[in-house]
């Protein structure tokens, strides 16, 4: 747990409105650079920045999976279809008001094993459809999804119209891991109706303090820039203990965090709000109406 001064710093910390290459005592007691500038001109404007976190790779281990599961406040779980303990963390998740989503192991750019559950490019449209289906049949309480992997199929637009169109039938939304920039799924979501967010940040694809810290604050600049911000982490032991200590924090420092159906409901009800205001720009999609990636 937080002392009170190292509390107080890191609140300091997501209050801040404009950084620059100081030093900042935050978390751990060590003191921590941080190398970029906070805007301040559009988080002005922003009445309340709004984050969500998803843990991703929910399922092969009962220990870590837990340990997430256990985190404070309403984060969003992705579930690994078939996993060995998948079903049983998802409904300890959903009993304790969490949030689950099937997360779809997709082909990738390096050949990675996929595992159980695995939709790729050499499946035809039937058989996807099969496979995504009985994917989502295998997460209880699952109401979206997220791709696993999936640097190469979410690049091709016919494997992700079946994903969309799966996922319209099935009523749920559908979050881009964004594992590779050229990703079109979040475009072929949006042009089938289909819910959808991309990810902003990814937390821990290096696993030290240090660099969770630093992603953590870039998914804060950007809320309170545009209102809103994704990050994805994954059950790693640095990553619950990091958050375990953050997330309590985000309230008193005026960021709400959310899950993914709830920030989807804000946002149309802010869409709606906007068309009536004959608005170029719905506020929640400012960040991708700036044409920034």
């Amino acid at each position: 747990m937080f002392g009170a001064r190292l509390r107080q710093a890191f609140v300091a910390c997501i209050r801040r409105s404009a950084l620059s290459l100081v030093s900042i005592i935050c978390l751990s007691g060590v003191t921590f650079h941080v190398g970029w500038a906070v805007a301040q001109a559009q988080s002005d404007t922003v009445r309340q920045p709004r984050v969500v976190i998803i843990i991703d790779d929910i399922g092969n281990s009962y220990e870590q999976g837990l340990a997430a599961v256990n985190l404070p406040g309403p984060v969003t779980y992705a579930v690994l279809p078939f996993s060995a303990h998948g079903k049983e963390l998802a409904t300890i998740a959903h009993q304790r008001g969490k949030e689950l989503m099937l997360h779809a192991p997709m082909s990738n750019t390096h050949h990675f094993r996929l595992g159980p559950g695995a939709l790729t490019d050499a499946l035809g449209e039937q058989e996807f459809k099969r496979v995504l289906n009985r994917s989502l049949d295998d997460i209880p309480f699952a109401i979206g999804l997220n791709n696993h992997m999936g640097s190469l199929l979410t690049q091709k637009e016919e494997p992700m119209r079946w994903v969309m169109q799966v996922a319209k039938k099935r009523n749920l939304f559908f979050v881009d891991s964004r594992t590779t920039a050229k990703s079109i799924a979040w475009e072929v979501a949006r042009a089938t109706g289909v819910p959808t967010f991309k990810r902003d940040i990814f937390l821990d694809h290096q696993q030290t303090r240090e660099f969770l810290q630093s992603q953590f604050f870039k998914a804060i600049r950007i809320a309170r820039q545009y209102g809103q911000a994704i990050m994805i982490g994954h059950p790693y032991p640095i990553t619950t203990e990091f958050l375990a200590e953050a997330i309590p924090v985000l309230d008193e420092a005026g960021v709400q965090l959310v899950s993914v159906s709830a920030l989807l409901m804000m946002q149309h009800e802010q869409r709606r709000f906007a068309q009536t205001q004959h608005s170029e720009c719905d506020s929640t999609e400012g960040y991708h109406c700036q044409g920034n990636e």
